[in-house]
């Protein structure tokens, strides 16, 4: 949530700092910058998250970060396209962020409170390790 309310905020400030707008004519740096940091924490979370929603943001977020790659490598690339495959995934996070909030909320309100994903890597201290068996 932190990430996209950064985002969500930054990318105005950004082209209020630069005095322009959208570049659609070739890489906008500045847009390819902050979506590559936005992709390695979504990816981040994605690796330790036990729920399959941040893979998914991981997975629209990096169509907007290869969005800048294809408009660099290929001239003859639509300005019209480079600015859907920026900005579209966007609104798909936005979408998949909401979705999973209502989601946790509807699971919350049934099944109670349950086991967070960010401790769910570490093993329980007080649960025993049991041997795997061997074939």
């Amino acid at each position: 949530m932190a990430t996209l309310f950064t985002v969500t905020f930054g990318d105005p400030l950004y082209h209020l700092l630069m005095e322009r707008g959208a570049i659609y004519g070739s890489v906008d740096v500045g847009h390819l910058v902050i979506d590559v940091g936005v992709a390695a924490i979504f990816v981040a979370v994605a690796l330790r998250a036990n729920r399959v929603y941040p893979i998914w943001l991981a997975a629209f977020q990096l169509v907007s970060v290869l969005s800048h790659f294809a408009r660099e490598v290929t001239a003859s690339f639509p300005k019209l396209a480079y600015g859907l495959m920026t900005y579209i995934p966007f609104y798909v996070i936005l979408l998949i962020m909401a979705g999973g909030l209502v989601f946790h909320a509807r699971r919350t309100k049934y099944l109670g409170r349950y086991r967070s994903w960010r401790t769910s890597s570490s093993p329980s201290r007080a649960a025993p390790r049991t041997p795997q068996p061997t074939a």
